[in-house]
């Protein structure tokens, strides 16, 4: 082939001759994943013309009924078939979440992963390893080509044990996300998130040599809407920390769980969804957010919702008017209500005032 040490010194002694290329500057570092095909996240806009890379929920055991239903009969098959028409549906990336207390999830998340890098509709995408035990997601990781994202660490099991989980992700390649926990719990208001991140970046980064390009930041999207005077601030305090936790932790992503926010209204997906565009239209353009886990075909724009419904979800994401909570639920019965016209084949109800 060439390389004998004589051909060797040849090429040491042409080479001599030349001054070494002065390298290019990297410029600011971006997270890149990859499926079969790679992904940089700082390029992405998602199918509303947003700067934010949609993760498709469906593949988690919490998220969906029918993707439960078909892992407990060990319908691999069918739950492909939900992974694939995410992808098509906007998904840049799959969360994969096979928690379940009547599941062996180790099991099922090293058949899911072999599974689904074998379907070329589905991992051309990077996956999202999502498990609360840290050997779940190892044992999904250990399948994973490419470059994946685990879903999460954090603080709370101690800096020593978050450092070893953090080294062993950095050795195998993985992009990770890191919840805003600690020891004392979970981060609820605007400081305490920011904190906690800040003390998991410095850690992270300077401890463990973890790139900070390869780290998305959790901060607890939690539920707003829910009748408790402490929970109506939960959306701006997300919002807000996303913001101060870009500016202090360089080159970080932040991203949330987005049907979390709306829990309260279940049952109603266009409550849900026109609470979920408000959010993302401000956490995303005005604070940076640039992850979300959420349910691309249901996403709408904010600019298509209704002049009425646009202020009924301001009032209650900020938290700007004492009765929001009350109005947005008279909105929702209105809505119920409408639901149930159609389906008998009636006229829709009067709107609330």
């Amino acid at each position: 082939c060439g390389s004998t040490p004589p051909h060797i010194k040849a090429i040491r002694e042409c080479a001599q001759n030349f001054k070494p290329r002065p390298l290019p500057p990297v410029g600011r570092p971006k997270m890149w994943l990859s499926g079969l095909e790679d992904l940089i996240v700082e390029d992405v806009h998602n199918h509303l013309g947003l700067p934010f890379l949609n993760v498709g929920e469906r593949c988690n055991i919490a998220g969906s009924i029918k993707f439960k239903k078909l892992m407990m009969k060990g319908d691999y098959s069918s739950a492909m078939d939900i992974a694939k028409a995410q992808v098509e549906d906007g998904a840049h990336v799959i969360d994969i979440n096979v928690d379940d207390g009547m599941l062996d999830g180790l099991a099922a998340m090293q058949k899911f992963v072999k599974i689904a890098v074998t379907e070329p509709e589905i991992s051309k995408v990077p996956f999202m390893l999502d498990a609360s035990k840290f050997e779940i997601v190892m044992a999904g990781l250990k399948w994973c080509q490419g470059k994946p994202i685990v879903n999460s660490i954090s603080l709370k099991v101690g800096e020593e044990l978050f450092k070893e989980q953090a080294t062993l992700l950095k050795k195998h390649g993985a992009a990770v996300v890191v919840m805003a926990f600690d020891e004392k719990g979970q981060a609820a208001d605007e400081d305490d998130k920011v904190r906690i991140c800040k003390r998991s970046y410095d850690m992270l980064v300077d401890e463990v040599g973890f790139p900070p390009e390869d780290i998305i930041f959790d901060p607890n999207v939690l539920t707003i809407g829910t009748g408790m005077e402490e929970h109506n601030d939960y959306g701006i305090a997300f919002i807000n920390a996303t913001k101060r936790i870009k500016e202090e932790c360089p080159y970080v992503k932040i991203s949330g769980g987005i049907s979390n926010l709306s829990f309260g209204f279940r049952g109603v997906t266009k409550i849900r969804e026109s609470i979920h565009a408000v959010f993302l239209h401000h956490a995303i353009l005005e604070s940076g957010m640039d992850v979300g886990i959420v349910n691309a075909k249901e996403m709408l724009a904010v600019d298509d919702l209704e002049d009425d419904m646009r202020v009924l979800c301001e009032n209650l994401v900020f938290n700007k008017d004492p009765d929001a909570t009350d109005d947005m639920l008279k909105r929702t019965a209105y809505e119920r209500a409408c639901i149930d016209a159609r389906k008998k084949g009636l006229p829709p109800p009067r709107k609330p005032r």
